[in-house]
């Protein structure tokens, strides 16, 4: 398996795509003379994807629980001994099936105390130890724990830390598992085809009834972003993260890409949504995308990527409804 290295003294970083026995060689410190004979290994990750929900402390998507399994599995053989995670939602179901796997209970540690999980890891001489944290807090511990400077980006939901302590050496191995960032999300999109416009329709499909039809603007720009509903007067402002990820998911070529597969005469569904989506970008390009669906989960099947959109769209129009009803 190809992978790429750089030292930082006593610690590595290398990058690779990883399968079930990889990690567990790992945590077993076989890896080769180069981490030598470890005592304590820490595995760090991100929680997995959240789901897009107007909730302060969203749950984890479907694709967040198939990761969070696949985590579990991946770990089994590992020996860990204890699992941390924050307080949020999404890093305490992305530990659960893990601990369920192995009887164990995830010790919650509030993310704005990093130093206090840092010291539980540190009093742990040995053994395996895993914490589920965030972009930002997970970067921290491994500072913290003598590590090297690391970011993880937005839309990475697919990186592992495996962080192994023997005396005063420290080594850092860095590792993807499960699907990835597309090639899109993976780089950072030239400014000259970003999407700056998403228009979508939602109704009631081939069946539609009256009121069912819910329809939204995205405008995003350099200076912020606002979702509005002209018919019910409603407007959101969009914090910088969802912005990101609605660009990565409105992929004009995904869209494009998707067209023929939603298109399919055999995949009608007549009791279900109907989704008018119209994606414009910085270019002056336009791409329209329309089909039946069931929701985002039925659309992954057909077009992997992007039922993450569409379960974004299903979240707005639901909120689109609850202000329209709000306002009469």
């Amino acid at each position: 398996m190809a992978s790429s290295g750089t030292r930082w003294g006593g610690t590595v970083n290398t990058k690779l795509r990883i399968g079930l026995y990889t990690i567990a060689a790992l945590a077993s410190c076989v890896w080769g003379p180069a981490l030598g004979d470890c005592a304590l290994t820490v595995i760090l990750t991100r929680h997995a994807e959240r789901a897009q929900s107007a909730e302060n402390d969203p749950p984890l998507s479907a694709d967040g629980r198939r990761r969070a399994q696949l985590l579990a599995s991946m770990l089994a053989t590992t020996g860990v001994s204890a699992i941390y995670a924050t307080e949020f939602r999404r890093t305490q179901e992305t530990a659960q099936p893990l601990a369920d796997l192995m009887h164990l209970v995830v010790r919650h540690i509030d993310a704005d105390k990093t130093p206090v999980l840092v010291d539980a890891i540190r009093k742990r001489q040995s053994g395996v130890v895993v914490a589920v944290g965030h972009s930002n807090t997970v970067p921290a511990i491994i500072a913290a724990l003598g590590g090297p400077p690391v970011q993880i980006r937005e839309a990475e939901f697919d990186t592992l830390f495996v962080v192994s302590i023997a005396g005063g050496d420290v080594s850092v191995v860095r590792l993807r598992y499960g699907p990835g960032m597309t090639s899109t999300q993976a780089s950072i999109p030239a400014k000259g085809s970003r999407v700056m416009k998403i228009s979508f329709v939602r109704s009631g499909g081939l069946a539609a009834m009256p009121g069912l039809r819910v329809e939204g603007v995205v405008d995003l720009d350099d200076r912020g972003a606002k979702v509005t509903s002209e018919p019910s007067k409603y407007r959101r402002e969009l914090p910088t993260a969802e912005v990101e990820q609605l660009r990565l998911v409105a992929d004009p070529a995904r869209m494009s890409q998707a067209r023929a597969a939603l298109a399919s005469p055999s995949r009608k569904l007549y009791d279900a949504y109907q989704y008018d989506i119209t994606v414009d970008t910085s270019d002056g390009k336009r791409q329209r995308l329309t089909f039946n669906a069931a929701g985002g989960d039925e659309v992954d099947q057909a077009a992997p990527g992007l039922g993450s959109l569409v379960r974004w769209i299903d979240n707005e129009a639901e909120r689109i409804k609850e202000h329209r009803l709000g306002n009469r």
